[in-house]
């Protein structure tokens, strides 16, 4: 069991519903392969918000519900939640290929002005693909577009501890966790095979590395210096 938990919420189906929108969507190039942070760095000034009401149990988007996506230099983009949309194939993420919804092309043409390169956005189509998670691990259970996994925690202990090592702290971001927990012994979070969170039981299966991705702050001064010098 968990003393605290830092990102949680009042019951077991409120968290459920935080993730509920958890990597449905992902940008892909113009061949449909993903695009990620570690190729485009800029994703990290990236900021993404949904509805508030989208985190309740049983919320339905109306017509009006957006997406909002936001990034330096560029104007607000609002993606319909409810909207009808066309299939793009040949998808792929890793090992995984299949179809996903393409969310049209104004989300295209803003993608593309921020990358300098044709980019589309496209959501999970959980009607009709599935992608299993790898059985080595975890037999069964499928994802959408995680890297592997669709929960990654992490301690506040196990932060402070890393920090104590360095002569300039790190944030929680630059692990990236979506479950910061604390009141544990530092790393114990590694050792554990079975999580419960009130209702909610959750399988440890596998340590994560984590890829080195820059800085917001660093990649901010890096895009205005290249917007000066162009």
């Amino acid at each position: 069991m968990l003393d605290y938990l830092q990102r949680l919420y009042r019951n077991g189906a409120e968290l459920c519903s935080w993730f509920r929108w958890d990597r449905q969507w992902v940008v892909v190039n113009a061949k449909g392969r993903a695009l990620t942070q570690r190729v485009e760095p800029r994703m990290a000034l990236m900021e993404v918000e949904l509805p508030p009401a989208a985190f309740d149990e049983d919320w339905q988007p109306a017509p009006h519900s957006c997406l909002v996506i936001r990034a330096p230099g560029m104007d607000t983009l609002k993606v319909p939640l409810a909207a009808e949309h066309t299939t793009l194939d040949d998808v792929s993420v890793w090992e995984w290929s299949g179809s996903a919804y393409d969310e049209g092309a104004e989300a295209a043409e803003w993608l593309s002005a921020y990358f300098g390169k044709p980019s589309r956005l496209v959501r999970f189509k959980e009607e009709s693909e599935i992608r299993p998670t790898n059985p080595k691990y975890a037999q069964g259970y499928k994802i959408t577009f995680t890297d592997c996994f669709p929960f990654l925690i992490a301690s506040q202990g196990s932060l402070d501890a890393q920090n104590d090592l360095l002569k300039e702290h790190v944030p929680i971001n630059r692990f990236r966790p979506n479950i910061l927990v604390d009141g544990c012994h530092p790393y114990a979070e590694d050792l554990w095979k079975t999580i419960k969170i009130n209702k909610l039981t959750f399988d440890g299966v596998k340590l994560c590395d984590r890829y080195k991705v820059k800085f917001p702050d660093l990649v901010l001064r890096l895009s205005m210096l290249a917007t000066i010098l162009s």
